[in-house]
């Protein structure tokens, strides 16, 4: 009854956008808004990685994409700053700022320390071991450690935060508000953003890593169609009914590659299932990606580094891509989509003299 008193009634916004005088109705408005903003972040997040995956690195990573993610936020506070008054747009944009500016130091200090402690791992020698964590509830001898484009990028984060300084300094000073103050701090922002883009463009290394990163994604997906289509050739199914990986289709695609029968694919053996993909993508990748590609699979599967992929290593891969191949269909827009089976099915069959 306060509220009401105090707001007998709301207009929508641009006659469009509802409003609410009461708090649960305030809360799932915030909830819903909330929900739309993520899924268009997500959005924007999963385009970035095919953009990354098929066009220059320096340029989508540098250029595009910050633009891009900083649109929603932006956007958000220039339209609340439309609506109603003088002193209303001001208290709006008041507010818009102040979130924004609550949720870049929240990611800069809870969500990047939090990362830190989620992902640290054993140090050896001033080295994280990766993936390997035997001492859970010891901080100061597992970690993290970062090349130098990640340092880098890290200060630029922390410097990034100190814009904000610029219209608070002269309150902090004890002087009223001054829209100068303001004004010297946008162009602070842009010149920033600029020497930001400019800087990714020509120093595009961390963009390189997500453009890898996608590459990496797409061969594990077309690794586990490919390896669902061959054992489908061979008579068998690679995902049983139970939704689980097979082991004796696993069996039968070891033999496939195994050519000389010697309980091991050497890398010879691995080229040659690699052509199987090439042709499976369609690509006739060749040279340096092709062997690229090859070390990466040797890399990926010869765990203990013995120059061969026994059979546990490619059971013990396969599970995990495949693990992570799930996660991934989880977020496709249909059920079809997301019944992996399904997709493995729709996978044409590949001839494995091809190459």
């Amino acid at each position: 009854h306060a509220a009401q008193a105090l707001f007998p009634h709301c207009e929508e916004t641009y006659g469009l956008f509802p409003c609410s005088t009461s708090l649960p109705g305030s809360v799932f408005l915030i909830f819903v808004y909330g929900m739309l903003l993520l899924k268009g972040a997500n959005l924007i997040s999963d385009g970035s990685e095919l953009l990354l995956a098929i066009m220059d690195p320096g340029l989508i990573g540098g250029l595009l994409l910050p633009i891009l993610g900083a649109l929603p936020d932006s956007a958000m506070i220039v339209v609340s700053g439309l609506a109603g008054n003088k002193s209303q747009a001001e208290q709006n944009v008041s507010v818009g700022i102040g979130t924004l500016a609550g949720s870049t130091i929240m990611l800069l200090s809870i969500a990047w320390g939090g990362s830190l402690v989620v992902g640290r791992c054993d140090i050896e020698r001033g080295v994280a071991v990766n993936r390997r964590l035997t001492r859970p509830s010891d901080l100061l001898t597992t970690g993290v450690t970062t090349d130098g484009a990640t340092k880098v990028n890290s200060y630029i984060m922390v410097m990034s935060a100190l814009l904000y300084l610029f219209p608070q300094i002269p309150t902090f000073m004890g002087y009223p508000h001054d829209p100068s103050a303001a004004l010297i701090g946008g162009v602070a922002c842009l010149l920033a953003l600029a020497g930001y883009c400019a800087f990714q463009v020509f120093f595009p290394e961390l963009q390189k890593r997500q453009k890898e990163a996608a590459h990496v994604k797409v061969m594990k997906a077309t690794t586990m169609k490919a390896a669902s289509a061959i054992a489908k050739a061979a008579g068998t199914v690679l995902i049983g009914s139970d939704g689980k990986v097979r082991e004796d289709a696993l069996r039968t695609l070891f033999d496939k590659f195994d050519e000389d029968k010697n309980g091991s694919i050497d890398k010879d053996e691995v080229r040659k299932m690699m052509k199987v993909l090439v042709n499976a993508q369609g690509s006739g990748k060749a040279g340096e990606d092709f062997e690229a590609d090859v070390q990466w699979m040797m890399t990926e599967l010869d765990r203990d580094g013995s120059g061969k992929i026994s059979f546990e290593e490619m059971k013990e891969g396969i599970h995990r891509w495949f693990d992570e191949f799930q996660k991934t269909a989880t977020h496709c827009n249909t059920p079809q989509e997301r019944n992996s089976s399904k997709v493995f099915e729709s996978t044409p069959l590949i001839n494995l003299e091809e190459g």
